[in-house]
């Protein structure tokens, strides 16, 4: 099983000094889609603002995907895998003893469910360099960077494209200049945490 898990990961490129880029695999890419028909219904809801995820920046819209969306999800295993596939990367450590070392924070009784997140950024939207909470941090790019480019704080700077994945040390700074395209840029944020024995 862990050979299968790790050939997911075969095309896997480090862009940067801890930063790493995975493609989405298009099977996981459609359960994506799936979460932004949810979110786009809560977010054209008058009572949107109830459910507003409430983080550093200032995108035209935030909201955590839904329990029932991610739980038990091909997407929020591929993630956590994700997770163990870059400390065997960076930790030089085997792959099989990162094994259940990885997971997403549930927030229990808490309407922000898991470390789990969809941006919407309008023409105006921005995020301030910052940091997350957590472990390991990623984003994935439902559209491309439509102009809007990923800055770090060593001065690296990334334009993504549609369905591109970057996985990074939550303590690394990072953040998106005013978005100034009429195209809305759309990303998946999350979080992973990682437990040692």
């Amino acid at each position: 099983m862990a050979r299968e898990i790790v050939s997911l990961f075969k095309d896997i490129e480090e862009i940067n000094k801890y930063i790493l880029k995975h493609k989405v695999p298009d099977i996981l890419f459609k359960e994506l889609e799936n979460c932004k028909a949810y979110t786009d219904k809560l977010k054209s809801h008058e009572l949107s603002y109830l459910l507003e995820h409430h983080n550093n920046g200032e995108n035209s819209y935030q909201v955590s995907l839904p329990f029932n969306l991610i739980e038990g999800s091909f997407l929020q295993s591929y993630l956590i895998y994700l997770g163990q596939f870059f400390r065997s990367y960076y930790e030089n450590i085997p792959f099989e003893q990162t094994m259940r070392s990885v997971f997403m924070r549930k927030n229990h009784n808490h309407f922000d469910m898991y470390d789990f997140w969809i941006n919407y950024a309008e023409k105006g939207s921005k995020n301030t360099m910052h940091t997350h909470v957590g472990n390991l941090s990623g984003v994935i790019y439902f559209t491309d960077c439509e102009g809007s480019p990923i800055n770090f704080e060593n001065n690296f700077s990334y334009k993504a494209s549609k369905g591109d994945l970057l996985i990074f040390p939550s303590v690394m700074k990072h953040g998106v200049e005013e978005h100034q395209s009429d195209k809305t840029r759309i990303t998946f944020a999350f979080n992973l945490y990682i437990e040692t024995k």
